[in-house]
């Protein structure tokens, strides 16, 4: 079986599933944008360039060999520096100009005979899969987020039921534009032989569309590497909480701030650290009770270290299709609360290794954080058993069970149209 994988990003669980397929033999091309690597001269060009030192950092992938990749990084490019100078408006039709070239130019290099399976992501798959079905070949179509129908009816009951939040980036996920990408997702989810999500919540919201439930495969994402041991806490401490993302509609973050006002926690019985950077209304924020920090974003380095030095990770989120974050904070052995819509339910025993409310209740959020300060004295056992559940499921353990359930359903696939 020969696999070639499509993706603009390379993300760290996207270089998992590439890893994966070259662990087995299985590797035939893997396709991206903008990538870095010492045998890359183009990388090795731009790392002479003052100010990109951390760009290329986040975007080096140098574990397999330079021959299993294939690039297109000029519009990658083109769409990073938007991101950080231009308006959002401006990054987004960047951005969807190139998702579609990405995925035009993938459908030109696939062929049937040199490749047996594709495995392509959301939004920049839809030529690449019509290319694949033309030719014969596999295709697994990796749904990061929630169903489009999910998302929208959220968000705009968000909008109605907080007015303030609305502004340009928030407009963006339902406005017309938006309506038009998710009619390309859904032709993307009807060609599709496989629909693979990382979530039990993500399977739901598809499942509650009228996707065939026997089409979709869950597999988690891992815990990064873990600590050997959780710190030693200090009983007279404050409760740290962290929050650390984007601080947007879609984390619930302004409920976050809403039931920090209603906690009024005292300065030594409470902290908020806020981490990332702000797409709401600055004045949403303004205002807040005792110790808050707030911090833009910084290195992935330092937010390790304020994981470890955190008691609670706090994640409000009202849709994730997986939140990393999650897996991040409790393998550095610090607990999460976490909505069901998210991969919590999957991967947190609910009073035992973190907490799952129900997403959008501020009466829940307010509540659990106040039993956890109440209770401050017991966080010690919840930092164990989140560090535990993180040792249980590595990434090595991701990449093999990955590699065997896509092996799986090719054969299943083979044998069904042999049997035909």
């Amino acid at each position: 079986m020969k696999i070639s994988i499509a993706n603009p990003s390379v993300a760290p669980h996207v270089k998992q599933n590439v890893t994966a397929y070259f662990d087995s033999g299985d590797l035939d091309t893997f396709y991206t944008t903008f990538f870095s690597h010492p045998a890359n001269k183009f990388s090795v060009l731009l790392s002479k360039i003052p100010g990109l030192k951390k760009e290329l950092k986040k975007r080096s992938f140098d574990s397999i060999p330079i021959e299993y990749f294939a690039s297109k990084p000029l519009l990658e490019i083109a769409r990073s520096i938007s991101a950080r100078k231009l308006s959002a408006k401006i990054t987004d039709a960047v951005w969807h100009h190139a998702e579609l070239s990405f995925d035009k130019w993938v459908a030109k290099q696939i062929e049937a005979g040199t490749i047996d399976v594709v495995h392509t992501y959301e939004h920049c798959a839809l030529a690449t899969l019509k290319k694949a079905k033309q030719k014969g070949i596999y295709t697994i179509y990796e749904q990061l987020s929630q169903h489009h129908a999910f998302f929208t009816k959220l968000a705009n009951q968000q909008l109605l039921l907080y007015p303030d939040l609305r502004t340009i980036d928030n407009d963006l996920l339902v406005n017309d534009k938006a309506k038009k990408r998710n009619v390309r997702r859904d032709n993307e989810l009807k060609l599709a032989d496989v629909t693979l999500c990382n979530s039990s919540f993500t399977k739901k919201t598809l499942v509650d569309a009228g996707i065939d439930e026997g089409k979709i495969t869950v597999i988690p994402l891992a815990f990064p590497k873990p600590i050997k041991k959780v710190r030693n806490r200090s009983k007279n401490e404050p409760v740290k909480f962290l929050y650390a993302g984007n601080q947007s509609l879609r984390k619930g973050i302004h409920l976050l701030y809403e039931a920090w006002k209603t906690c009024n926690f005292k300065t030594n019985e409470a902290e908020l650290w806020l981490i990332g950077k702000m797409q709401l209304p600055e004045h949403l924020r303004m205002d807040l009770p005792g110790k808050v920090v707030i911090k833009n974003t910084i290195p992935h380095e330092e937010l390790l270290a304020l994981y470890s030095e955190a008691d609670i990770f706090v994640l409000p989120t009202l849709a994730d299709g997986f939140g990393m974050v999650i897996t991040e904070s409790m393998s550095q052995g610090t607990p999460v609360i976490t909505t069901e819509n998210s991969a919590g339910p999957d991967i947190i025993k609910h009073d035992e290794s973190g907490w799952i409310i129900p997403a959008g209740d501020l009466n829940a959020l307010v509540k659990q954080m106040k039993t956890i300060v109440e209770n401050a004295a017991a966080l010690d056992k919840f930092s164990t058993a989140a560090l535990m559940s993180a040792h249980r499921w590595q990434w090595p353990d991701y990449r093999k069970l990955l590699s065997q359930k896509i092996s799986s359903l090719y054969k299943m696939n083979l044998e069904s149209f042999n049997a035909v």
